[in-house]
């Protein structure tokens, strides 16, 4: 589970900034929207909303880019191809180190690791903490690193025949879990359960979601979840094709896994309105809405199953706001969510601004200054606790109560 996670000097974030999906003492939605881990509460959902390139992707980037570094940190040729993204708008910032620090749950312990790292791929300092989630439990050190000067703590054992290995553009913790360190292994895996899609590279969960169509079990949820869904789809068909219906100039390429077309089956009726058959049809057939809604759904029925992460950007494009709201009700029902996965989304959708569906903890904005830096804040923040439970949110947000919405003055003159 993820309780919060912080970024500075990275692309539009300048100073440290920080997202928590720790719920406050709000009453409202307790039940259905929270679930409590030991003495720690935790929101099933959050939302991000703000004007366009005020912050709300460069949040997830900076999520996506601190999952990519420990996974590429084994590898020498990734991590000296790392590409720095600091706030580039100041010059104090722009060769200035990137931080980032995250904190999670896994078997009722809390880490909190992070990590500096230069423009040059260089780790400037690394460190891990972890805390028993208990009464009166204190954080304790696993390890600190200063450079290539790392210090173990007594519970972090694992580590102690890996520090003359560790190279000054590799994380620690990535070398450990890569010799099997039972805590920074098990911190490895949970980062693979750390799922983040951008709508820019749909493509990658896409054909992630058609791969699973090969488990018979898997696609079953998979028809299961698009015919609730209620867009006409009766079953989804994926079909090998054979070399020789394919035309040359691209036989060659295909000839180690050959290709795959997926097909959506439809009823079919006659001239009078009678059910008259099934009929398939290529994937093109179907809206840009529709293909979008397909290509999440395995990552959506993965992360409930398995009690995972999903972070999604710009999760209304091309979706009706009924089947976005459909999609947020699946986490924060205790019934189809109970493994507590949790869904953290952007969204330009006011509709979903409603205290009967999101509590003000779960509801974050993103607004730009003229220095071209964002400021990120939740709800709960604004007014310090003027806003009430019966405040009607749509309506404040789009009169600019809230900030974090476009000031628009196009201005076009016809010759």
């Amino acid at each position: 589970m993820l309780v919060n996670f912080k970024v500075e000097n990275f692309k539009s974030f300048k100073d440290l900034t920080e997202f928590s999906m720790e719920a406050t003492k709000l009453k409202n939605l307790r039940d259905s929207n929270t679930f409590e881990v030991n003495n720690i509460s935790l929101l099933k959902s959050a939302v991000v909303y703000g004007a366009n390139a005020s912050g709300k992707s460069s949040l997830l980037d900076g999520m996506n880019k601190l999952k990519n570094i420990i996974e590429d940190s084994l590898d020498i040729g990734k991590t000296k191809r790392y590409v720095a993204q600091p706030f580039l708008l100041n010059s104090e910032t722009e060769e200035k180190e990137t931080f980032f620090e995250i904190q999670f749950i896994i078997d009722e312990i809390l880490y909190r690791y992070g990590f500096k790292i230069a423009t040059d791929a260089k780790i400037l300092k690394e460190w891990l903490y972890q805390k028993k989630l208990q009464s009166k439990a204190k954080e304790t050190r696993l390890f600190e690193r200063e450079k290539q000067d790392i210090t173990l703590g007594t519970l972090f054992k694992e580590g102690h025949l890996l520090i003359d290995k560790t190279r000054e553009n590799a994380l620690f913790l990535s070398v450990v879990a890569q010799f099997n360190g039972k805590i920074s292994e098990k911190i490895f895996k949970w980062f693979g359960q750390f799922n983040i899609l951008s709508n820019i590279r749909s493509d990658d969960f896409k054909h992630y979601s058609f791969d699973k169509l090969e488990n018979d079990k898997f696609k079953d949820k998979i028809v299961n979840f698009i015919k609730s869904a209620d867009i006409g789809i009766y079953d989804i068909l994926k079909k090998k094709i054979s070399l020789e219906e394919l035309p040359n100039f691209i036989i060659e390429e295909m000839k180690k896994n050959g290709f795959s077309s997926i097909e959506t089956v439809h009823m079919q009726y006659n001239k009078d309105n009678a059910f008259d058959r099934f009929k398939s049809f290529d994937l093109d057939f179907e809206s840009d809405g529709t293909q979008k809604l397909l290509a999440l759904t395995a990552p959506i029925i993965e992360t409930l199953q398995n009690g995972e992460i999903l972070i999604i950007d710009e999760l209304d494009n091309s979706l009706h706001t009924e089947l976005v709201k459909a999609i947020v009700q699946l986490f924060n029902s205790e019934e189809t969510n109970p493994n507590r996965a949790q869904l953290i989304f952007t969204t330009h959708d006011t509709n979903l601004l409603n205290q009967k569906f999101f509590r003000r903890d779960q509801i974050w904005f993103t607004d730009k200054n003229i220095y071209g830096d964002s400021d990120f804040y939740s709800l709960i923040e604004y007014g310090k606790g003027k806003t009430r439970d019966d405040l009607v949110l749509e309506k404040n947000y789009l009169d600019g109560m809230f900030g974090a919405i476009p000031h628009i003055a196009l201005n076009y003159e016809v010759e």
